[in-house]
């Protein structure tokens, strides 16, 4: 196998969507921006469906292992550690910054439609119209088509939104008043009250912010240009991280997930966990990612980074593409303490080191907790043997990274390239020996 591009091209196509469109505005391409506009607003769309429906699944799967009484417990701790920083704000005294964080989570997820603020003496109330997370997929009827998993709840609340209660409960019982409560509507719809406790009777947002407050910079872009204001490149510098709120705030949770799994049942019940929250979402990936070309694949690959708020570069291998990532945008911030807010240092409370290897962290001494769900993705693909419907390409080598400061490394593999030419170590590092049967 040849190699197809030059370190240039492969440069070019790392670049993410809002360099190209500064580019094209600085050229007077305004056709070419809009077009790229479009591709900026659907940028994070697969990771954040990804997102919403693992961490669902995994609600459900403690509700269905352990009881609804003990998951709401669990959740209870999960929402503790995720609303930390904000109580630590509304202790000194920045009501302000709090609720504008809040919104922040909510205004970058996928799909979400978010009125103008309304603000009295006492409250600051958001309507979701839908909201872009539970709403979304409850909009999608799935927990009436998996309550197991989706719903099912004896209070009626899906199990996604399970977790913004679980947080609203923290932050409240924290603060000694009702911080922030939510009112269900219908078809995904969602009313978030936010009190004023030290600001009572004072304006936090003026009129302007009340609108600008719930609007992506994206959206701020596309109304100027429709309206003939080209001034718009500092609302698309830096665009494909400006959902870094609700990105990282799933990350974390995700991670807090993987640490009660461990609590709960050890390593194994990890294992089970990731088999039956994860993989089933990413595997659904498989038939569109095995129909791509090589150029579309790189190509599909190097957005993803980009909006999984990664910084990385691309090679070219006869047989597959390396993306080095320094860091990756999850994992890899993780064990940086590089998340939003500083929200997140592996040794807090729900932030395990694993001592011990095992298949389900790259059979490594001191893995990170939460690049487990990269070993698990690699045995969903690694596992399929020489089978097509089980394409490589996203491939982790998850010793790469085995310092916070290291970069760490993934492969998308060419569609002529042979399996059982796959680097054997990568194998060994889930617990596999052979890449034509994926045996173990």
């Amino acid at each position: 196998m040849t190699k197809q591009y030059t370190e240039a091209e492969l440069a070019d196509i790392a670049k993410p969507f809002e360099a190209h469109a500064i580019d094209a505005l600085r050229r007077g391409d305004i056709g070419r921006v809009g077009t790229l506009l479009e591709a900026m607003r659907q940028g994070s769309a697969g990771l954040d469906a990804l997102s919403g429906h693992t961490l669902a699944r995994k609600a459900g799967k403690l509700r269905r292992d352990f009881g609804e009484q003990r998951a709401r417990e669990v959740l209870a701790r999960i929402g503790a550690q995720l609303m930390r920083t904000w109580v630590e704000q509304y202790e000194r005294g920045d009501e302000r910054g709090a609720i504008a964080d809040l919104i922040a989570i909510f205004r970058e997820q996928g799909g979400a439609k978010l009125a103008p603020l309304q603000e009295s003496n006492e409250t600051v109330v958001l309507e979701l119209a839908p909201c872009g997370s539970g709403g979304r997929l409850e909009r999608q009827g799935l927990p009436e088509k998996h309550p197991d998993w989706y719903g099912g709840w004896s209070d009626g609340v899906s199990s996604f939104c399970q977790i913004c209660k679980a947080c609203q409960g923290a932050l409240n019982e924290a603060v000694g008043f009702d911080a922030w409560t939510t009112q269900k509507g219908p078809q995904g719809a969602c009313r978030l009250s936010f009190a004023k406790n030290a600001s009572r009777n004072q304006a936090l947002f003026d009129e302007a912010e009340r609108t600008t407050i719930v609007q992506t910079r994206l959206e701020q872009a596309r109304t100027n240009l429709a309206s003939g204001d080209i001034d718009v490149e500092s609302l698309l510098a830096g665009q494909r991280k400006d959902w870094k709120p609700w990105h990282d705030f799933g990350v974390v949770c995700l991670e807090y997930f993987y640490a009660v799994a461990i609590e709960m049942g050890g390593p194994d019940y990890l294992d089970e966990v990731l088999s039956q929250t994860y993989e089933p979402a990413f595997n659904a990936g498989f038939p569109r990612y095995a129909a791509m070309s090589d150029d579309e694949l790189v190509r599909e690959i190097a957005r993803t980074w980009n909006y999984h708020c990664a910084d990385f570069t691309i090679e070219e291998e006869e047989d597959r593409f390396v993306f080095r990532l320094d860091p990756c945008g999850s994992g890899g911030r993780l064990f940086r303490g590089e998340m939003w807010r500083d929200m997140f240092h592996y040794g807090e409370p729900l932030s395990p080191i694993m001592p011990d290897p095992h298949n389900i962290n790259f059979n490594r001494t001191c893995a990170p907790t939460y690049c487990t769900h990269c070993a698990a993705s690699n045995r969903a693909q690694l596992s399929g043997g020489s089978s097509e419907t089980h394409p490589l390409f996203f491939v982790i080598d998850g010793h790469a990274q085995m310092k916070p400061g290291e970069a760490c490394r993934q492969f998308s593999y060419k569609k002529r390239a042979a399996r059982e030419k796959v680097d054997p170590a990568l194998l060994r590092q889930i617990g596999l020996s052979n890449p034509k049967l994926g045996a173990g």
